[in-house]
């Protein structure tokens, strides 16, 4: 399988992250729900647009991504910012939960493992998410069919609702259903269904 065509940005230091390095505005709310010092996981977290943000804020950060090239450039970005940054190279799938956090973040990376990979994941996320924690999971949907760059590496769509329906049992604090227009490098422009929760963990 050839390598996805956002390993170009990765690998560009000079160029900031994804979405010009802004983190994702579900995440700039969600950070003020969250207690002094929380301890975050941002997993499949990319060039790292959210971690970076979330460890300026003074939060416990882990950001793990399966791209050598997208950690190499947190790494940097982090270094540069003086923040402490807690990164590793790690395919999710394999990824193994060493303690519990007060926000797991899974953003736009779900839908790129298989079905039962994911499916098996959001129970972990669940389990090792603290009481009164959050989660906040960004999925692709196959309410309409991926574009030809981006096929080959949506292994596991959601359905359309079913990461709500994961989450039912807890108390939702964002859930949203809509589409985005975009257009990759060299590819033409095209539309993204997308599926966003943000969800609290109810209290011991």
């Amino acid at each position: 399988m050839p390598k996805p065509f956002w390993e170009r940005t990765y690998a560009d230091l000079s160029t900031p992250t994804f979405c010009g390095g802004a983190p994702s505005q579900e995440i700039r709310d969600v950070a003020s729900e969250l207690p002094s010092g929380a301890r975050v996981l941002d997993l499949g977290c990319g060039e790292g647009r959210n971690a970076l943000f979330l460890a300026e804020c003074g939060f416990d950060v882990t950001a793990v991504d399966i791209s050598e090239t997208g950690i190499r450039k947190l790494r940097a970005l982090a270094e540069g910012r003086q923040l402490d940054i807690h990164s590793e190279i790690a395919d999710m799938r394999a990824y193994r939960f060493a303690h519990s956090f007060d926000m797991i973040a899974s953003h736009g990376c779900l839908h790129l493992v298989e079905r039962e990979e994911w499916q098996r994941l959001i129970p972990l996320f669940k389990v090792h998410t603290n009481p009164g924690g959050i989660s906040v999971v960004v999925v692709f949907t196959d309410r309409i069919a991926p574009p030809d760059d981006l096929k080959e590496f949506c292994l596991g769509l959601f359905r359309e609702g079913e990461v709500f329906s994961m989450y039912s049992d807890w108390e939702v604090l964002l859930e949203q259903s809509y589409t985005i227009e975009d257009q990759h490098p060299d590819s033409p422009p095209h539309t993204h269904p997308i599926n966003k929760l943000v969800a609290r963990k109810p209290a011991d």
